[in-house]
């Protein structure tokens, strides 16, 4: 009788314990998913937020009215860069799309000295593609490491020529005009953050350069130039 019950007793141990591990198994694929989604091409539909550019060439997403502007100096290769990325998602999902914020992009060569990654995503652009969706590609590829086929593998899924995208990169010049920008702007490392507020000069915001301002600092930012 308490060999029955040992036994039984074992039966449900294992029971428990392979729900738990499914459980675990679950939970680890979502948060691949979630960190994917961020900058993936899956978390946004770039199609319905407004998109413009700067006279001097970079990308800006969000209400054209909005009374601030987020603006980051990134390196697609910059781990911390890479890492930064949701705090980017949060910005945008819960104040760009609500018009209580811009966010424009930078690039900013902290890793990537040569601009190559970079000369990618103009030429992308200049061929068609949508800088946004690109961008959330590149880094999605970046940070899980860049490799002799990447270049055409990014060509192939932002739906350019691959053979145009090398041939136009030797001339891509918008990183240089950005890394002036932020040299400017003090900007020393990626990812680097600065506000506009209305059509003003940039203003840095409390936090590291390596690592950049937390999501409670930009969002307080927002708040005090939106009057809430």
């Amino acid at each position: 009788m308490v060999d029955q019950i040992k036994k039984s007793n074992q039966q449900r141990l294992l029971i428990f314990g392979g729900i738990i591990a499914v459980a675990v198994i679950i939970g680890i694929v979502a948060i691949v998913i979630s960190t994917t989604d961020a900058r993936g091409g899956a978390k946004f539909d770039y199609d319905t937020i407004p998109q413009s550019f700067t006279e001097d060439g970079a990308p800006v997403l969000g209400d054209p009215e909005a009374p601030i502007t987020i603006v980051e100096f990134a390196d697609f290769q910059c781990p911390h860069c890479q890492t930064y990325t949701g705090t980017v998602a949060q910005v945008i999902e819960n104040h760009v799309l609500t018009g209580e914020a811009k966010f424009e992009f930078r690039m900013f060569p902290s890793v990537d000295r040569q601009g190559f990654n970079f000369a990618l995503m103009e030429c992308a652009v200049d061929q068609g593609a949508n800088f946004w969706v690109a961008h959330d590609i590149m880094f999605n590829m970046t940070s899980r490491g860049w490799n002799q086929t990447s270049s055409q593998e990014f060509a192939e899924r932002v739906g350019v020529s691959y053979g145009d995208l090398l041939n136009c990169a030797g001339d891509a010049e918008q990183w240089v005009v950005d890394a002036t920008v932020g040299q400017q702007a003090g900007v020393s490392g990626t990812p680097g953050v600065r506000i506009r507020l209305n059509d003003g000069g940039l203003q840095p915001l409390p936090g590291g350069e390596r690592g950049g301002p937390s999501y409670p600092v930009i969002r307080a930012a927002i708040e005090q130039a939106n009057g809430l």
